[in-house]
């Protein structure tokens, strides 16, 4: 028998184990929703297990996980999700969303102390919420020898990108040359103006859908450079559901920049009251059902009316 013969007898019998490192996290929140806590599968309409996504996860190169940044059952999920592939010997690399990429070296140079990354990383001041949910993630990877990398635009680059003045080598870098087809401009431009409470001036528009391709190409290109390490991964990313949707952001074009590679979207979506049936949370994405290989459906979280805020936010800049 040949030592290649023997170490994939010992995967697939490793992979054949049914138990868990630890079961999925309970939830923190109460839903009382009929879909609460499931996991479906789109494509067959089919409900899944957490094994399931686990197994598809342990069989991806690229796992995107999209949330919804202030849900904490989300960010429990994805952490445990992340030690379970540490449990079955991946060493996963954790990119994010929230992180530039010109902030690696912060990252770098702060990673032996994860409860004062967040503070290294200007976190909460950056608008993202407490980094208490997010540092489990963080902690899963690091415990299995992963690394952690920020995959976001830089401030000044995304500026440049929003006022045209980005120039063709960045048009080349992140496919800003290539026109998208007119029916994804379309969606793209009305994802912006409702995540904004149709409140922007429709003269921004244009540019904020620059901004969000080169965003989405931006965590693409980090994917696909820790994608072609063959000793570490999957790569992880951590980002908004809107990013990691499978008909296009980050997935399209890492598609086109590593054909072929597995990859798994997988996103978690608050439940709605007014809606039981799975196929319905399409209609938030503006297509017949979710666009992603998985949902994990959870609760609710409770938080202030966001348009009413940024209504208001909006107001007090037009004041002279």
């Amino acid at each position: 028998m040949t030592r290649t013969f023997v170490r994939f007898a010992c995967l697939a019998l490793f992979w054949a184990a049914p138990a868990w490192a630890e079961p999925p996290p309970s939830p923190q929140l109460a839903a009382g929703h009929p879909l609460a806590g499931k996991v479906w599968e789109p494509a067959t309409g089919k409900w899944r297990s957490p094994r399931d996504v686990i197994d598809a996860a342990q069989g991806a190169g690229i796992v995107m996980l999209g949330e919804t940044h202030d849900n904490p059952d989300h960010h429990a999920l994805q952490a445990w999700v992340v030690r379970e592939l540490a449990a079955a010997g991946r060493r996963p690399v954790l990119a994010l969303e929230m992180v530039d990429t010109d902030r690696q070296g912060v990252i770098d140079g702060n990673i032996g102390d994860p409860a004062g990354l967040g503070a290294a990383l200007d976190w909460e001041k950056r608008g993202w919420p407490d980094w208490t949910l997010y540092r489990p993630i963080v902690e899963a990877a690091l415990a299995a020898r992963g690394e952690v990398k920020a995959a976001n635009l830089p401030q000044d680059l995304t500026r440049r990108i929003a006022k045209g003045e980005q120039g063709a080598d960045v048009d080349g870098r992140f496919g800003l040359d290539q026109p998208l087809a007119p029916a994804d401009e379309k969606a793209l431009a009305a994802d912006i103006r409702e995540g904004h409470c149709n409140l922007l001036p429709e003269q921004a528009v244009a540019p904020m859908v620059r901004v969000q391709r080169a965003r989405d190409a931006a965590m693409a290109e980090v994917l696909a450079d820790q994608a072609s390490r063959p000793e570490a991964g999957p790569a992880v990313l951590i980002a908004g559901s809107g990013h990691v949707r499978a008909d296009r952001g980050v997935p399209v074009r890492l598609g086109a920049m590593v054909p072929g590679i597995p990859m798994l979207t997988i996103g978690f979506l608050e439940v709605e009251s007014a809606k039981t049936k799975p196929a319905a949370y399409g209609e938030s994405f503006g297509t017949r059902t979710p666009p992603f290989d998985l949902i994990w459906f959870t609760g609710r979280a409770q938080r202030d009316d966001q348009c009413a805020m940024m209504e208001k936010h909006m107001q007090k800049k037009a004041k002279p």
